[in-house]
C-alpha cells in the first residue's frame, strides 16, 4: 500500500512539474493503455496546429485521485465510466462535458511460444495469471466480470497476480512471470513477446469505453481545439489503426 501511495505522489509531482514548465500546453491525464496512440495523436496535433500537448499516463484510478487532490490537468480520459462519474460527483468535471472517445476488447494473452490451450479455464484455475486490480482499476473490473461470466472467478481469484494498470499486467506476462494475462486487445497487439489467445465476448463484461472530459469551470481555447482533434477523423484513424473500436455511449 505504501508503495502504491508513493507511486501516486511521484506521478502527481511529475504532472504538476510538467504543468509549471509548459503553462501554454494542454495537460492531459490519460490511462496507461492509451500511451502509444495518444503520443501519436498529440504529435500529429502539434505538427498541424503548432499547439503543445503534455500527457501524464497512469492507471485511471490514480489520475482521478490526483485531480481530486488539485492536480492542474485540462483534460481527463478515463478507461471506464465509473471513474468519470466519480469525478463528476466531486465537481471536478461538469456532466455535460463527457465525450465517448474509443472502445476496446478484452483478451486473454499468452507468450508467443505457447500453443493453443484446449481448456481455457485451466489458465485461470491451474496456473498463475495476471490481471489488473479489480476493485479500482477499470481493466480489472472488466476482467472480473468476464471471469464471473465464465463461472470461474471464485477459483481464479486465488491464482491472480494483480497490477495497478493494464501495462503492468502485460509486462508481467512478457517477462514470463505468469502463464497468461487478461488485458485489452490493443495492449496485447503492441507487445512483440505476447499474442492474443482468446477474445472475451461483448456480453461477458460491460462495454469498454474510454471517456474524455475537460476539467474545471471554463474550457480554454487550446483545450477545446485538442478535444475537437481527438474527436475528429484524423485521430479516429489513429485509434482504429491501433486496434481501438468505435465508442459506445453506454460504456462502463
Amino acid at each position: 500500500m505504501r508503495l502504491i501511495l508513493l507511486s501516486c505522489i511521484v506521478i502527481a509531482q511529475m504532472a504538476w512539474a510538467a504543468a509549471v514548465q509548459a503553462r501554454d500546453a494542454v495537460l492531459v491525464f490519460a490511462p496507461a493503455s492509451m500511451t502509444d496512440v495518444l503520443n501519436d495523436a498529440s504529435a500529429l496535433y502539434e505538427k498541424q496546429s503548432g499547439g503543445k500537448v503534455t500527457i501524464s499516463f497512469a492507471g485511471t484510478q490514480h489520475l482521478a485521485r490526483q485531480l481530486d487532490a488539485g492536480a492542474p490537468a485540462d483534460l481527463f480520459i478515463s478507461a471506464d465510466r465509473d471513474w468519470m462519474d466519480w469525478a463528476v460527483e466531486r465537481a471536478l468535471i461538469k456532466p455535460g462535458r463527457l465525450y465517448p472517445l474509443a472502445g476496446n476488447k478484452l483478451v486473454v494473452a499468452v507468450r508467443q511460444e505457447i500453443e493453443n490451450w484446449a481448456d481455457l479455464d485451466a489458465l485461470f484455475v491451474d496456473d498463475y495469471f495476471a490481471m489488473a486490480e479489480p476493485d479500482s482499476v477499470p481493466a480489472g473490473r472488466y476482467a472480473r466480470q468476464a471471469l464471473r461470466h465464465r463461472g470461474v472467478w471464485q477459483k481464479a481469484q486465488s491464482r491472480a497476480v494483480f497490477g495497478d494498470n493494464v501495462r503492468t499486467t502485460l509486462r508481467r506476462l512478457a517477462r514470463g512471470e505468469v502463464t497468461s494475462a487478461i488485458v485489452y486487445g490493443t495492449d496485447a497487439a503492441i507487445e512483440p513477446q505476447v499474442r492474443s489467445l482468446f477474445v472475451f465476448p461483448a456480453e461477458a463484461h460491460d462495454p469498454i469505453t474510454y471517456w474524455l472530459a475537460a476539467t474545471g469551470e471554463d474550457i480554454a481555447v487550446p483545450t477545446q481545439a485538442f478535444i475537437d482533434f481527438l474527436n475528429g477523423p484524423e485521430a479516429g484513424a489513429l485509434f482504429a489503426a491501433a486496434g481501438f473500436l468505435p465508442p459506445t455511449r453506454t460504456g462502463g
